[in-house]
Formats: structure tokens, sequence, C-alpha cells
């Protein structure tokens, strides 16, 4: 599915929930699914209670590989205000072999590496949990570089002829150096130059646990704890860690569940 083809579904949603102002009848796997209920006290989704603002937004994640319905339940007071069920649309994901890249890179042998590895993924892990009441979410999201869309949400990458986990974001060829923005107003909750695979990386809180990351870096110009504001530059296009050549590698999670940003932005 191209991102021409996603961005018009994405409208279509949209445009409903704009009219109703109520939850999507459907939406596509990869989506953020963002809502307002002032009238409810506790959301429940899949049987688990998600975080409601006091302003009556919350925010859930559909996985790349969701297919089941999502189950929306709304209590008030703790009974039951509405039962929502929300069909999945299907993508159809792309395959993309990459060669040639140095072997250390697609399988890293020495224990050494292994271990930073290793203490690296638990670090950004934890970020990844990282929940805060903000909710800056709601505001429209931004695409964080102008350049060539070179690698889409959903594909399955080989490495060197072996299967990888498949993409979790978007990749935009640009030259080194040029911008790298925030794609909405948020907290930096990670900001680290040199990770083994990712090389520069930051990521940037949005509240609710919904997180941008930004990786491959050549510079960083926030640090964590620092307030950005959307369209705020906060580093240079780069070619760093495991990567064959300048460009950024966006991402948008909410805690484990990475989205499709695509469906996220307008233009």
């Amino acid at each position: 599915m191209t991102l021409k083809i996603k961005l018009a579904i994405f409208f279509v949603l949209i445009s409903l929930f704009a009219q109703a102002q109520d939850l999507p009848q459907e939406v596509l796997q990869g989506s953020l699914v963002i809502s307002k209920d002032t009238k409810v006290d506790q959301v429940i989704k899949d049987g688990q209670n998600i975080k409601l603002s006091k302003d009556g937004y919350f925010v859930f994640a559909v996985g790349r590989d969701r297919i089941d319905p999502i189950s929306i339940k709304k209590l008030l007071k703790e009974k039951v205000v509405s039962i929502d069920e929300i069909k999945i649309i299907k993508q159809d994901y792309e395959i993309q072999r990459i060669d040639g890249l140095p072997e250390q890179m697609v399988t890293p042998l020495e224990d050494e590496i292994i271990e930073r590895i290793i203490a690296e993924n638990k670090a950004i892990k934890e970020k990844k949990l990282v929940i805060t009441d903000n909710t800056f979410f709601v505001n429209q999201f931004i695409i964080p570089a102008q350049g060539i869309i070179s690698g889409v949400f959903g594909s399955q990458r080989i490495l060197n002829g072996k299967e990888k986990s498949p993409h979790r974001g978007l990749d935009i060829a640009a030259a080194e150096g040029e911008p790298v923005i925030a794609t909405n107003d948020g907290i930096v909750i990670l900001a680290e130059e040199d990770l083994y695979y990712t090389g520069g990386t930051i990521m940037i809180e949005h509240g609710h646990g919904v997180k941008s990351i930004y990786a491959h870096m050549s510079s960083l110009d926030v640090k964590v704890n620092d307030i950005v504001l959307k369209s705020q530059r906060i580093g240079s296009v780069g070619s760093t860690g495991r990567s064959t050549g300048p460009h950024l590698h966006w991402g948008v999670m909410l805690l484990n569940t990475y989205v499709d940003p695509a469906l996220l932005i307008v233009n």
C-alpha cells in the first residue's frame, strides 16, 4: 500500500471522526487512534484500562500484525456507558533486501559488542515505558525531515540474506547535515550520540506513552529533559550506526507498540 493511499484512507477516517466525535468503525494496521470523551471516567481496551486525561483524551495503538477487532468499553462510575468494536484494515507490507552491509553490523559476534547491544536495548526498553500526563499527541504530527521516503513502516528487511524484524518506521533519505525537527511538542527522554545500531538517536515523549524516535543522526541539538516544540530543530541527518547512507529513521510508538508514522502526517 503506497503512502498516498494510506494518507487518503487516513483523511477519510479523520473526517468521520471530526464529524461524529466518536471512535472510528475501522482502522488500518499500524494506526495511532486518538479520541476524546468527557462523559466517562474509565476506558478499557481489550480488557485493559488505558490512560484517560482530565479533559477526556485517550489514545491507543494498533499493532502491525493486528487482525482481530479492537474492543473499547467506556464506563462512568463503574457503569458501562458503551461498548465499541473497531474492525482492522490489513496493510500490504513490502519486502526489502539490503546487501553489502559489514557482517559485523548484521550479526555481531564479539562478546563486548553483544554486551553493548544488550545494555543499549535495555535502556531503550526502559524509555519506551515512560508515560506522562501530557497530551501533546492530540496535536497534528509533522514529518521531521525533508527528503525521499526510502523505507516504509512494516516492510520486512533481509540484510545480507538474513531476515530481520519488520521495519518500525519511515526512512527519509536526505543529505548529511540537513535539519531534523521535532514531529510534535514533547519532552526529550533519550539523547545518545553513538548507539550501536541507530547511531545518533533521540526519543521524545508526547504524553500517555506516545513517543517519536529519530535515528542515524550526525548531530544532536537537544538533551534529556529538554522541552521541545513542534518544528523545532533537534539535530541533523546523518549515516551513523547501521546505515548504508545518509537518512533519518523516524519511528512512532505507544509504549512497546510501533505505529505507522505515515498515518500521522498530513503533508
